[in-house]
């Protein structure tokens, strides 16, 4: 007895009707939202798990274009309080991407990829209404804590487009992928350090030319910086923070 295991292609195929699946599903989600049919929370929390799960199945496939937008929009669930109003109108935005990609952006270049990206909603903008956002793209690579909400924040005010990433793993992959303007990584990390991952990024074929600079409370010169290239700005963990990341990006010539 022999089993007719799927092909590579059936494979895919399976799994982009099921990306497809999810976004019919999202969809009708914020609609039973927005009609009070549905609390926000667990709509917030459905929705992250269904965006998770499009991220899971684009990444087995190797659609990174697919695999990028779910984690923009599991990224900005995480930082909406609420789903309403113009949140709901920009979850859908996020949904609508997804959708068109998988009419015709499967095997999308990194630069098609960052243009893409461009066009989402800026994670934020529901939380500082008078700020005009820039178009800047700024990868945050922090792990979870109070530090990287404060810091999230702080760039939000400023208007910049964020993206927080919590693996330096992770986020070599995504750098490369979102070409972001500007990548933040604190030195404190679980996997690379941010000395270690900003050596990578800049040697690396496919991550070299994005700039990176490396959060901490440390001053150039100090033992725990040894390895850290005179290339790489320091931003530093103080009061002086947002001066930091305005400097560095003048320094680049995007202010």
């Amino acid at each position: 007895m022999t089993l007719d295991l799927p092909s590579l292609e059936e494979a895919a195929q399976e799994a982009l009707d099921a990306i497809e699946d999810r976004c019919t599903q999202m969809t009708s989600l914020l609609k039973d939202v927005q009609h009070k049919r549905l609390e926000e929370a667990t709509g917030r929390a459905v929705l992250r798990q269904h965006a998770h799960s499009v991220k899971g199945l684009a990444a087995s496939i190797g659609v990174n274009m697919i695999k990028v937008l779910a984690h923009r929009f599991e990224d900005y669930l995480e930082s909406a309080d609420h789903l309403e109003g113009r949140v709901l109108d920009e979850c859908q935005v996020f949904i609508d991407r997804i959708s068109e990609a998988l009419e015709g952006n499967l095997n999308a270049t990194p630069q098609q990829i960052a243009a893409f990206c461009r066009r989402l909603p800026a994670k934020g903008s529901f939380e500082v209404e008078d700020v005009e956002i820039r178009d800047v793209e700024l990868m945050l690579v922090m792990t979870e804590g109070a530090a990287t909400h404060f810091v999230t924040r702080e760039l939000a005010e400023c208007g910049y487009r964020i993206v927080n990433v919590r693996s330096t793993v992770d986020a070599l992959a995504l750098a490369a992928q979102m070409r972001p303007d500007l990548v933040i990584v604190s030195n404190y990390m679980p996997e690379l350090t941010g000395i270690d991952f900003a050596c990578a990024l800049s040697v690396m074929p496919s991550t070299q030319g994005i700039p990176v600079a490396l959060l901490t409370s440390e001053k150039r010169g100090h033992p725990k910086l040894d390895g850290l290239p005179d290339t790489v700005p320091i931003v530093s963990k103080s009061a002086r923070f947002a001066d930091d990341v305005a400097d560095v990006f003048s320094s680049l010539g995007i202010l």
